[in-house]
């Protein structure tokens, strides 16, 4: 997640005391920490997203695992997409 990148190297920036960001308020670090806590925390929990990409990638795998297994016994996938259950 881009935000969790950015969030750290202002941390980063903020507590080497490099440059403008020693003056920096810490709210310009706190901010972007709070999305990404909110975001892990909130919204992806309500909405199920990592959940429904994690279960695309294993329907995914074992379509091409069903695929792989019939052709290697020499039979034809499904027309439809369908592995005939």
């Amino acid at each position: 997640m881009w935000i969790l990148l950015v969030a750290i190297l202002l941390l980063g920036l903020k507590l080497g005391a490099v440059g403008p960001f020693a003056s920096v308020s810490w709210w310009w670090i706190g901010v972007p920490l709070g999305v990404v806590f909110a975001w892990w925390e909130v919204i992806d929990p309500m909405f199920g997203i990592s959940q429904r990409r994690a279960m695309r990638k294993i329907e995914q795998r074992k379509s091409e695992r069903t695929t792989r297994a019939r052709r290697n016994l020499g039979m034809r996938a499904p027309r439809d997409g369908r592995d005939g259950r």
